[in-house]
């Protein structure tokens, strides 16, 4: 580093670890540190300097972050007891570079503790057995038994350790410095976790947090654990009865009122299969008016304390029939009474009730209402099949929403990198000379950009993840505005007729969303439609009274009707079923993405509306979207803001932060910002943009910040931020929006990805002009 140096080449390392003696102790510690050349006046490198700043805390801030997160993935679905107490001692270890980590359960004597599982490094030896508790000293168990966390830097020199147990546990083990945790439960010392060292070690307070908090997570799942097999044990015991016995319904239920056995008995008496009610409260067959008065929780309760708890009253099915059961519940506790769980029984009733009505009406009204049971019965069994089948329906659409949502997030990034280094590109050919054929292309790939952005906002709308600024608007002023766009859209093959309703209710929606829509149906009915045909965009005020038959339909209530209709081609009822799955379509290859009607579905279910399709094959198809309606007036036509300038201003003394995970993203930001006159400080991660702050916190006007970061997001290091700096504006930049993240932030605080220079730079303009107008920030040099 100093021969480059001294040839005039600076050299630059982040976070590099370094091992120092100081505190008497051998420790790491990370440096980012510099090594440049100084020169004289004629330009002659005359020697070196070396700049250094330590970010030791940062880095092992960031280590135990992630390691806490690593932990619990580990630790969450482990089922073994053993297997957790293996987990937790081994990433413990490796983390704190330790020798031999344990975790130990003291027996209910107190005499004795037992290692089942231990982490060793090397040679060192393992710790797995049965032992004395007074193997650690008179001194040492007596704080443990308080408690508190032993700290032994080196027994040699602690008071607390006699010399002779120092010298018999270092001939042992070779120990010499350990942390141990001891867990106090109902008043006994339960257990404890160790970390134990060959060589002397200074343990800091946050070595002391970190086990502590692993020691607890370990407790907390090896009693999961052993819980969950208890009743796992019990369970089976029971499941030979459970399945053969079918003239009753029987199920088990955990501690937290969640079913955990179903037997075949149970699903015939409520309706519910196995696969549907497992980890499911188990209050679902009580009526709603007892749910409302907690009585399944009282019941559980009055089982624990008296041994049974019975009842003979009105349950609720699957499909909402009521019947009357008896019922009875008992508790299911270990060899140790420990409560485990429930024991639930019923039998159905509904007959013995219904014959004691029948004694007391008469055969007659007896006969009349069996006949109206059947109906109601047949009705159900309709009910419950069409049910199960908008269900499924829904499922699938959901599940497609999810993955859609995180691929148009992913390619938001991708998009706004491009988008960005095509302006930069842009304005660097606008010197004389440059190919004309270049800019050209330059305009093939913002279009095909545009385009890219145009199908991520597809998939956003059908996953329901756009953010749409809803308002009362005139429907049929904005669906006549549109008559010239949608003429000349159907190219003089197809007649455009418009039928809309006078006294129009105000519609409650994104006005630009719903032109959008109203435009992407328009088009699907032109190319359905034959030369010469005709297609009909028309609204009404509609009131609907009937539960919505299918998921993309509307639930009963007042909306403003939109409908597209055609006398095409029509749909086959398999082409029907799915005209709203993202990516399905009927069109050649390159004639259509499959998007249209998937947005469509996206934007009106957003709205609190719904879409309707009515369609015969070979007569035509009408598409009717239901948007709700608008309880106030019409809102007015906002005022249009005035241009942004691209004239550099005093910028050159505004510093931005800007915060991004992503590299190449952050990159073309920078640049951009940095065109207009903006000094940008560059961060990749929460921690390292908190660290700036700490060095150079007054001199930021503004941190622009990616939301969806690994670590720390970007709520939690606006809100570290804001406790350094609380007049600090900041401006969050997003892909993929999180709306209960982003309600309580103003639009004027959002940029969504991928932007336009132009939008990214307006906002940042008008939320540093308003802190100047409010007061203005410490001008820099």
């Amino acid at each position: 580093m100093i021969l480059r140096a001294l040839e005039g080449k600076p050299s630059c390392f982040r976070d590099a670890r370094f091992h120092l003696e100081r505190h008497g102790y051998r420790e790491r510690a990370y440096f980012d540190y510099w090594v440049s050349p100084v020169r004289d006046e004629s330009g002659q490198v005359m020697g070196v300097i070396n700049e250094a700043i330590e970010t030791t805390q940062r880095v092992l801030a960031d280590r135990r972050q992630r390691f806490r997160t690593r932990l619990g993935d580990a630790l969450r679905d482990l089922t073994d007891p053993r297997a957790v107490m293996a987990a937790a001692a081994r990433r413990l270890g490796r983390h704190l570079r330790a020798d031999r980590v344990g975790y130990a359960e003291v027996d209910d004597t107190g005499e004795y503790f037992t290692v089942e599982r231990d982490w060793v490094s090397g040679d060192m030896p393992s710790g797995v057995g049965r032992h004395r508790l007074s193997e650690f000293g008179p001194r040492l168990v007596a704080e443990a038994l308080t408690g508190a966390t032993i700290r032994v830097d080196d027994p040699f020199d602690d008071p607390r350790v006699d010399p002779e147990e120092a010298q018999a546990h270092h001939a042992l083990g070779g120990l010499r410095a350990s942390l141990t945790v001891p867990l106090v439960k109902n008043g006994r010392l339960a257990a404890f976790l160790s970390v134990q060292q060959r060589e002397p070690r200074r343990w800091t307070d946050e070595d002391e947090e970190l086990v502590r908090e692993v020691a607890e997570r370990t407790w907390a799942n090896v009693e999961r654990a052993r819980a969950e097999a208890a009743l796992r044990a019990t369970g089976n015991r029971l499941k030979l009865i459970l399945e053969s016995t079918t003239g009753y319904g029987i199920l088990t239920i955990d501690l937290e009122g969640r079913i955990t056995l179903w037997n075949p008995g149970a699903e015939r008496l409520l309706g519910w299969r196995e696969e549907e009610v497992l980890g499911q409260p188990a209050d679902i067959f009580f009526t709603p008016e007892e749910r409302a008065r907690n009585v399944p929780e009282l019941e559980m309760k009055r089982a624990a304390e008296t041994g049974r708890a019975a009842d003979d009253r009105e349950h609720v099915r699957k499909d909402g029939s009521r019947f009357f059961a008896s019922g009875l519940m008992m508790p299911l506790r270990n060899g140790g009474g420990r409560l485990l769980g429930y024991l639930k029984v019923l039998r159905d009733r509904t007959l013995e009730h219904h014959a004691r009505e029948a004694l007391e009406r008469g055969v007659a009204e007896r006969t009349a209402e069996l006949a109206a049971t059947n109906r109601q019965l047949l009705a159900q069994i309709e009910e419950r099949e069409r049910v199960e089948a908008t269900l499924r329906q829904m499922q699938r659409l959901e599940a497609v929403g999810q993955l859609t949502s995180g691929v148009a997030h992913d390619f938001n990034n991708l998009l706004t990198v491009i988008s960005g280094n095509i302006g930069i590109l842009d304005r660097a050919l606008d010197a004389p000379g440059v190919d004309p054929h270049l800019r050209q292309r330059l305009g093939h790939m913002r279009d095909a950009a545009t385009r890219g952005a145009k199908l991520t906002a597809q998939l956003l709308a059908f996953s329901r993840r756009q953010r749409l600024e809803a308002k009362a608007v005139d429907l049929n002023g904005i669906v006549a505005g549109m008559r010239d766009l949608l003429q000349s859209s159907m190219g003089g093959s197809v007649q455009l007729t418009m039928k809309l309703q006078t006294a129009l209710w105000p519609a409650l929606v994104d006005p630009t969303q719903i032109e959008l829509v109203i435009l992407n149906l328009a088009i699907n009915a032109r190319d359905a439609s034959p030369v010469g045909g005709e297609l009909i965009v028309e609204t009404a005020n509609v009131a609907l009274r009937e539960p919505a038959a299918r998921p993309e339909e509307p639930c009963p209530g007042d909306y403003v009707m939109v409908a597209v209709t055609d006398h095409g081609s029509g749909m086959a009822p398999e082409v029907l079923a799915r005209a709203f799955e993202p990516f399905f379509t009927t069109k050649e290859v390159g004639k259509g993405s499959g998007l249209g009607l998937a947005q469509v579905y996206g934007f009106a279910k957003q709205s609190g509306g719904g879409v309707q399709i009515r369609t015969r094959l070979g007569e035509g198809t009408s598409v009717r979207v239901f948007l709700p309606r608008a309880a106030g007036a019409v809102t007015g036509v906002e005022d249009v803001p005035p241009p942004l300038s691209h004239a550099r201003t005093d910028t050159a003394r505004q510093r931005i932060l800007l915060v991004d995970d992503d590299t190449d993203v952050r990159e073309v930001t920078a640049a951009i910002l940095a065109e207009r006159g903006y000094e940008v400080i560059e961060a990749g991660s929460g921690g390292s943009a908190l660290d700036v702050l700490d060095r150079e916190g007054a001199s930021v006007d503004l941190m622009l910040m990616d939301y969806a970061m690994p670590g720390m997001n970007g709520s939690e290091v606006a809100r570290e931020a804001h406790a350094k700096r609380p007049s600090l504006p900041i401006v969050f930049l997003t892909g993929y929006a999180d709306f209960a993240a982003f309600k309580e932030i103003g639009d004027d605080h959002i940029v969504s990805k991928p932007f336009r220079e132009e939008d990214l730079l307006a906002k940042v303009q008008a939320v540093l002009g308003a802190v100047r107008h409010d007061g203005a920030p410490r001008p820099h040099a």
